[in-house]
């Protein structure tokens, strides 16, 4: 993809017509989010409470270090082809002569790598944050940190991989000045070391009693969500009819410290918060063929968000047949083998049966289940996948749909299994480029 091979100049020339392009706003705060998993869950939790106090603008489905800028210049590619780089190449000036007005920028920051431009540093050259908001570390996009770890145990490594990871996350609230915040995970122990070096204020979250807010792990069944938490010597409970996994607990928790921080009541909060859905693509429920349930969180795939999401089948599922479709976990480099294999565990323990794509799956996840004589699948490609899923529709079976983005692309198996056609829209990634892309992909 022309994209991934931007010369340095390139990326240069949107970055600083992106910095001059923010200053042009100088009263707008900027708040940078980011984390391993929930940037965008939580970015748009935050974005509808704050729309209650000004315009917001939003970097939705922009977290690199060529999408931000684009997005600061109000530019959207059409299909990433050279051709479509040299149109965004041309039109970039004259995006400075207009004006944008917000009151609040809301940045996704996402770190891919220890080296630029796909480190935090980098985006840190021109995004500078009033408050930042730091959500959480796992292997996820391990493979660009794999070479600054040279442990060979496996969990000493996924230890250490995972600390460097918060490291390089954490540079977002270091970057921040009083009288600046940083909003910071309480329960992430990788984080902590950081706070003392902290030059902003600091406010936290988590089920530690020392978060600044403190939530009790929240009350999911088919009924709906329920989060309980305290901020300042108050109780509130927030709770919503769609159905999220516990790990929403830290999206809605970090959401609301946030608009705390920038003077907005958890109460006021909690009101902006009713109407609240889940981004496409995580964790969303839709109705399948045959009266089954779908859960679709089909956008992407970490070890730790799988385990969630198997955990919520198995709770929602309850006595039901719960089928798990599952694809690779992609990126995560020398922690792969081991992570695909402790997906096998978690498959037997919280699914009735599963379905595998991708060949991570095929190599380490398939052998462990077939000793185990779990009923397990493995398809290579998705006509021959939906064809098997179709025949296997028990009714009032629960089908968790998850994998990762890049080859994988399981929407397209919750698109077979639909029960309603035009709930396609409901869908992850939809859009003539990701038309073309799926077409592509076996």
């Amino acid at each position: 993809m022309f994209k991934t091979i931007l010369s340095r100049p390139i990326l240069a020339y949107f970055r600083i017509l992106a910095d001059r392009k923010l200053r042009q706003n100088p009263k707008a705060l900027i708040i940078g989010i980011t984390g391993s998993a929930g940037k965008t869950s939580t970015s748009l939790a935050l974005a509808q409470i704050l729309g209650q106090k000004g315009t917001v603008k939003h970097s939705l489905h922009a977290n690199s270090e060529s999408g931000i800028p684009l997005d600061i210049l109000g530019l959207s590619p059409h299909n990433y082809s050279p051709f479509d780089w040299l149109r965004l190449i041309f039109l970039a000036p004259f995006r400075l002569l207009t004006r944008e007005h917000f009151r609040y920028y809301i940045v996704e920051m996402g770190v891919d790598s220890p080296f630029p431009p796909k480190n935090m540093g980098y985006l840190l050259r021109f995004i500078k944050p009033d408050l930042a908001i730091i959500l959480n570390a796992s292997i996820s996009h391990a493979f660009a940190f794999d070479s600054l770890i040279k442990d060979r145990d496996p969990k000493r490594r996924r230890a250490k991989l995972q600390a460097r990871i918060a490291q390089e996350k954490m540079k977002l609230a270091l970057a921040v000045h009083s009288p600046g915040t940083a909003v910071v995970n309480a329960d992430q122990v990788d984080f902590l070391p950081y706070l003392p070096q902290l030059s902003a204020r600091l406010l936290t979250f988590g089920t530690s009693a020392r978060s600044n807010l403190c939530f009790t792990l929240p009350v999911i069944s088919r009924a709906g969500f329920r989060l309980d938490f305290t901020y300042q010597n108050q109780t509130y409970s927030l709770q919503l009819t769609d159905i999220f996994s516990a790990q929403y607990g830290y999206t809605f928790a970090a959401a609301i410290a946030a608009s705390a921080a920038l003077g907005i009541p958890p109460k006021h909060s909690l009101t902006a918060l009713t109407n609240y859905h889940a981004p496409a693509g995580r964790l969303r429920l839709l109705d399948g063929k045959n009266h089954t349930h779908i859960i679709d969180s089909s956008y992407n795939a970490s070890p730790v968000t799988m385990l969630e999401a198997l955990q919520l089948l198995s709770k929602l599922g309850g006595r039901a047949k719960k089928i798990a479709v599952l694809g690779d976990m992609r990126e995560l480099g020398s922690s792969s083998k081991h992570a695909h294999q402790l997906l096998a565990d978690q498959i037997i323990r919280y699914s009735n049966e599963v379905l595998l794509f991708g060949p991570e799956t095929l190599t380490y996840t398939l052998p462990r289940l077939k000793t185990r004589h779990f009923p397990a699948h493995h398809f290579t490609s998705m006509s021959s996948l939906n064809q098997f899923l179709l025949s296997d529709l028990t009714p009032n079976a629960w089908i968790l749909v998850k994998g990762s983005q890049n080859n994988i692309l399981l929407e397209r198996a919750i698109h077979a299994i639909l029960a309603n056609p035009s709930d396609v829209n409901l869908l992850c990634r939809r859009g003539a480029y990701w038309d073309q892309i799926r077409q592509n992909t076996p």
